[in-house]
């Protein structure tokens, strides 16, 4: 898959222009409490979208049988559709390590630096809402792939049982 197809998709379109509105919105700086609790929605909701994710795409592998993957292969779609899974797979995983890695110092300034308010660049804030709402677009066309792929399989299972029935 190339760059510029991942580039010029619906997800990446759309989660730049919402991190756009929002650099516009917020303020330079960010309180640390305001942060922290958006990177630890971020932390839940990845966590649980990457493992419902990662199970869905071991059933799709383990549901699939050679001759129908070769009736999508014909024309590229399956590769396609493991390159998207693989995106959205890598992205999901990309954006709970830095909303781990984020929420952790957060905390760590929250606790240690007690006399003075500390505040966080909205840089930080802005890369974390980019990449979480490019990960979940992300996973909801996969999902809607998925689908597809599903109806697909259904037709073809269809006509292949069709076709062993006027076989025999």
């Amino acid at each position: 898959m190339k760059i510029s197809n991942i580039i010029l998709s619906w997800d990446f379109v759309i989660a730049i222009i919402l991190t756009l509105v929002t650099a516009l919105i917020l303020p330079s700086y960010l309180e640390l409490e305001f942060s922290k609790s958006f990177y630890s929605t971020g932390i839940t909701v990845l966590s649980i979208v990457f493992s419902i994710f990662f199970a869905a795409l071991a059933i799709i592998m383990a549901s699939s049988d050679n001759d129908f993957i070769e009736f999508l292969e014909e024309n590229g779609d399956f590769t396609a559709l493991l390159d998207t899974f693989k995106i959205t797979l890598v992205m999901l995983f990309v954006s709970l390590i830095y909303s781990i890695v984020l929420y952790v110092i957060t905390d760590y300034k929250l606790t240690t630096i007690k006399c003075e308010p500390v505040k966080q660049h909205k840089t930080y804030f802005l890369i974390f809402e980019f990449l979480f709402c490019y990960s979940l677009l992300a996973t909801g066309l996969s999902v809607k792939d998925t689908i597809i792929f599903s109806n697909l399989r259904a037709r073809y299972l269809s006509k292949k049982s069709k076709t062993n029935n006027d076989k025999e």
